[in-house]
């Protein structure tokens, strides 16, 4: 009797995140910048300074302060990056220390009987509503002005990916990769995707309450004693999760030429045209091809997220209390809280009318600062967006699209430098850093996906985490951060600029630089 060995599962590496800049390597062009002022500064002592102490003091340390300031840890960061940090802070606690919406005071326009438009929280930018058709539906589409982009969401259902064997998850997985590069390599105006998944707990008394108004009260008693004592057995923590998919767009010339075609084309006689509405059909043509690709890759559309769901999904997102498919009197102005106060640098504090108590909401955001450096598996992200019960998360994956030849060109590019590195090294005689081997291997690997069609993709991902009071926010994020080391991730908590890294988790695909 002979068995067939078997095949082994197939890993993916996620390459690790090099900040690019016009020179040096690691390291951003303003880090570049603060070094070669010091270095400037030292040279103009050295050369002006009369006495000679003071000459080498300056010419010492000026490049030293600089340096320090780039390289020296400083509170998990460095100096550079809390000077910006620490100045949009203090900048934000002296004009808007607490955002109070006018939505009460703002009144209804006798005219049309519109609503008198308000202007979201800090953090978000200026946006503009709109609506285009969407199969039997409507669609939400928002213009980003200050961001220069276009987004529209739809909630999806997943494949149930940890419920299917090995292949199939393998399939799954090459599917959605056929969805990243159609988008990427195709005539489309999408540019970037957002993965949103949402959890939240579930009333873990509902079956009981289901049986308690629809059983047979007539049944017998033994009966319902057993039935009680295993229902009794069964774990009383419940979640929802639910999962929406962002489409955006870049403003650009040619998105603008296309829209301003749509538009034309769809104006009534004598009309005007309406470049924004030309917008919105373009980004609803867009999402509905998207759509089919979905449904390719055995992922369900449950159904578009018009303005009404789209408010309820933001209001829920700053309560939880408030359920999300609740979408009565639910517009575009009804989806900011009532009250944000970002003045804590720990987290941010949200509170809306119909809250359950008096006290606010506290949410606290962090991003994935690095992700896995080894070999993991399609369900590496379940311990954190399955196993972990009873904390009230967002999970925000924003995904940058770029054409395989564009990807590949940047690709070459790495491959060259780590090459001359390398080369470099062995003729100093310098140990080979272990490291720097196994990133050549990602690097290949990515080569070969590359050379076969598949779409430069980059990456950046945010997580949210909401409750009630700072003691129970403090011991949720100790058990998301466990839960993101379970899935070779780790995470740094935005603090002081929590009011700005929360928009990153909400559906407008933000928190990624292009």
């Amino acid at each position: 009797m002979s068995t067939q060995p078997l095949a082994p599962r197939r890993t993916y590496l996620i390459g690790k995140a090099r900040p690019n800049a016009i020179i040096g390597k690691n390291r951003e062009t303003g880090e570049i910048a603060v070094i070669i002022a010091g270095a400037f500064l030292g040279m103009m002592c050295g050369l002006l300074m009369p006495l000679l102490p003071l000459r080498l003091a300056g010419l010492v340390g000026f490049p030293l302060l600089a340096f320090a300031a780039v390289y020296m840890p400083y509170r998990r960061r460095t100096f550079y990056k809390w000077v910006e940090i620490n100045r949009t802070f203090r900048r934000t606690t002296r004009t808007t220390p607490t955002w109070r919406s006018a939505a009460p005071e703002a009144g209804t326009r006798m005219a049309d009987g519109r609503e008198v438009e308000i202007g979201p929280p800090p953090g978000i930018g200026k946006v503009s509503w709109l609506s285009a058709p969407f199969g039997p539906d409507e669609i939400a589409v928002l213009l980003h002005l200050d961001r220069r982009t276009v987004t529209a969401a739809i909630e999806i259902e997943g494949p149930g990916v940890g419920l299917r064997d090995s292949e199939d998850q393998e399939a799954l997985v090459d599917r959605f990769g056929t969805l990243l590069k159609h988008v990427a390599n195709g005539d489309g105006f999408v540019t970037r995707l957002q993965m949103l998944a949402r959890t939240l707990p579930a009333d873990p008394d509902a079956h009981a309450k289901d049986v308690e108004r629809r059983g047979d009260s007539g049944a017998p008693g033994w009966l319902q004693d057993s039935y009680e004592q295993l229902q009794s057995m069964v774990s009383t923590s419940s979640e929802q999760h639910r999962a929406y998919l962002v489409a955006c767009m870049h403003y650009t010339r040619e998105l603008a030429a296309e829209a301003n075609a749509v538009a034309r084309g769809s104006r009534l006689p004598r009309g005007a045209v309406n470049k924004d509405a030309g917008l919105a059909a373009v980004m609803s043509r867009e999402l509905t091809d998207i759509c089919a690709r979905l449904a390719e890759a055995d992922i369900r559309v449950r159904q578009p997220l018009g303005q009404a769901r789209l408010s309820s999904l933001v209001h829920s997102m700053y309560d939880p209390d408030h359920p999300m498919d609740h979408i009565q009197a639910m517009t575009r102005r009804n989806a900011w809280p009532a009250e944000l106060d970002a003045t804590h640098p720990q987290f941010l504090q949200a509170k809306t009318r119909e809250s359950v108590t008096r006290e606010p909401w506290c949410h606290a955001t962090a991003w994935i600062k690095e992700w896995p450096l080894t070999p993991v598996g399609v369900n590496f992200l379940a311990p954190l967006l399955v196993h972990t019960p009873d904390v009230i998360r967002t999970v925000a994956v924003t995904m940058d699209l770029e054409p395989t030849d564009v990807a590949i060109e940047r690709m070459l590019t790495e491959k060259t430098n780590d090459d001359a590195d390398a080369s470099r090294a062995a003729k100093m005689h310098k140990v080979v850093d272990p490291r720097d081997i196994a990133h050549t291997g990602r690097v290949d690997q990515r080569g070969e996906d590359l050379a076969s069609g598949a779409a430069g993709v980059n990456l950046v991902g945010y997580i949210t985490v909401s409750s009630r009071s700072p003691e129970m926010l403090a011991r949720d994020k100790r058990t998301i951060r466990a839960s993101a080391g379970k899935s070779y991730l780790k995470l740094e908590w935005c603090d002081r600029e929590h009011h700005r890294a929360f928009v990153n988790t909400l559906p407008f695909a933000t928190g990624i630089r292009r």
